[in-house]
Formats: structure tokens, sequence, C-alpha cells
């Protein structure tokens, strides 16, 4: 990390050509909230980290939640992984899912970030709406079948939010311990049924 010198002029608007303010910006962010969570970062810190002056990290994102919120996603609309899981024949998608899901969250740096989300989410409730629009939008949204779309994909992410708390934060043992080929006979079929199967009665 460069901490700047003391009395160095902080940066005011972007820095040349070469320079990625805002990538560098919402770096430092993601590093201050994995660390701090989102209740005790602060925009004057992640600014510091950034080696920015705080103005400019408000220029870019106005709000502390939404730069909270773009910093900590885990995946882009454009990722080629999600683009790839979009392709995935309907019938196989639960399980396609399912393992995208694990692998993000076993990246050790996006884990991390990731367990920051939902310690964030239950300290600060105002998250929890920004957080699920990016997720049903970003992912579930443009996997589930048209009909009751958005109660399919509420209850996918239900599903996988529940298994992350699990396994990733709670560390039930079986849970935790399990292999993805062991949990896609679990969950699996599950998450096909939210995604192209009968509801039943709602």
């Amino acid at each position: 990390m460069t901490v700047p010198a003391a009395g160095r002029p902080r940066s005011r608007g972007p820095r040349g050509g070469d320079a990625d303010t805002r990538g560098d910006i919402l770096t430092a962010a993601a590093e201050v909230f994995g660390d701090k969570g989102y209740g005790a970062a602060s925009v004057r810190e992640i600014a510091r980290r950034a080696d920015v002056d705080p103005a400019l990290v408000r220029h870019y994102f106005p709000s502390k939640r939404e730069l909270f919120v773009e910093a900590i996603r885990p995946v882009r609309a454009d990722d080629p992984r999600l683009l790839a899981l979009a392709a995935t024949p309907r019938d196989r998608l639960g399980e396609a899912l399912l393992r995208f899901f694990l692998g993000v969250w076993d990246e050790p740096e996006m884990g991390q970030r990731l367990r920051a989300v939902l310690a964030s989410v239950a300290a600060a409730g105002e998250l929890g709406h920004a957080l699920a629009d990016v997720m049903l939008r970003d992912v579930l949204g443009r996997l589930v079948r048209e009909d009751d779309a958005r109660l399919r994909a509420e209850a996918c992410g239900s599903q996988l939010v529940g298994l992350a708390m699990a396994r990733y934060v709670v560390r039930m043992p079986q849970v935790s311990r399990a292999s993805a080929d062991d949990l896609v006979p679990l969950y699996a079929p599950t998450l096909q049924r939210y995604i192209d199967g009968d509801l039943g009665a709602v």
C-alpha cells in the first residue's frame, strides 16, 4: 500500500491518461470494506488508501452505499464466467449455478469480501435491498424461467445465501467440509426446480 507523504497534495481529478482513478478507488474500497465491514469503514480512509482526495471519491460514488455495492460485488454483468453460465442448457442450470457460486466463494480474496458482505448486511439493513437487486439483476434474473421470474430468482437467492452462511460463516462441519461434488446432489435439484420447474401453488 502506498501512503502519501506528509504535505503531498491529493489528486482532485483523473490522474493522467493511464490512470484508472475509479478503479483505484474501487480496489481501495474493497480492501477497506473487506477489513472493517460497512459500518466501520469511512470514505476518508478509502480515499487515503487510494491516494486521492475524499471529494474525488464522492465525485465517482455519491454515497457510501453505492461505493460498497460496486466495490464488493463478486462478478460484473460481463464476467466471462457469468456469460458461460447464462449459455448453459436450461436443464443443467441448477448444477451449473451451484458450481459457479461455490467457485466464486472458494476464491480466497473473494471469499473474504463476501463474508464482509454478509456481516455488513446483517449490521446495516439498508444494504440488503441494494445487494439483492444486484444479485437478482446481474445473475439470477438472467437464468430463471419467465413465469414467476422474480419469485424464482429470490428462491434461488435464498437457497444460495443460506448455503453461504452455513458453509463459510457459521461453518457447519459437514457442509463446510463437503466438496462441490458432494453438495451438487443436495442443492442442485432444488435450484433446478426454482429455475425451471413447477413451483406449485404460490
